[in-house]
């Protein structure tokens, strides 16, 4: 289970939509990188931005949310709950785990990164017959290049 961070603000002080992809990729890739060999990274190709207005999400921004979803293909016999209860500590400084309070009967670990306000869940999974972890981030809004545009003031005045 996923729950976005949001916050409130004026969007001129949100960064772009491709900088908060590019923070959500890194902090997958360095999740992956923590992932001991032999493993295979594949990542899913990327979903549409997911609109930052929508009604589900607590904030009523502009912009979009980065989602991403990476399975890290892991050899068999790799120790999941190990991995994953050690996973918070080996991140380090600007990451904190959260219990979401849902048990689930696999190794699971729900993570935040106040630097960049994303959230990472990182699952015990088999996908396609294969032991995996299941990597999946949720960026903060990021404004579209399409919003970029200028915007007329509520005075009249400005363009």
């Amino acid at each position: 289970m996923l729950i976005p961070l949001t916050t409130g603000g004026c969007a001129l002080n949100q960064p772009s939509y491709d900088t908060v992809r590019a923070e959500a990729v890194a902090a997958l890739d360095e999740i992956a990188a923590l992932v001991p060999p032999p493993h295979e990274v594949s990542p899913e190709p990327d979903d549409e931005p997911y609109s930052c207005s929508d009604p589900l999400l607590s904030s009523r921004r502009g912009g979009a949310l980065y989602t991403g979803q990476w399975a890290v293909y892991v050899s068999d016999g790799f120790d999941f709950d190990t991995f994953i209860a050690d996973l918070p500590g080996r991140l380090g400084g600007g990451w904190e785990e959260r219990d979401l309070g849902i048990a689930v009967p696999f190794a699971s670990v729900y993570l935040v990164n106040h630097e960049h306000e994303l959230s990472v869940t990182v699952d015990e999974a088999e996908i396609d017959g294969r032991p995996a972890l299941d990597l999946i981030v949720i960026s903060r809004c990021g404004i579209l290049p399409t919003d970029d545009k200028p915007r007329r003031s509520p005075g009249g005045r400005g363009v």
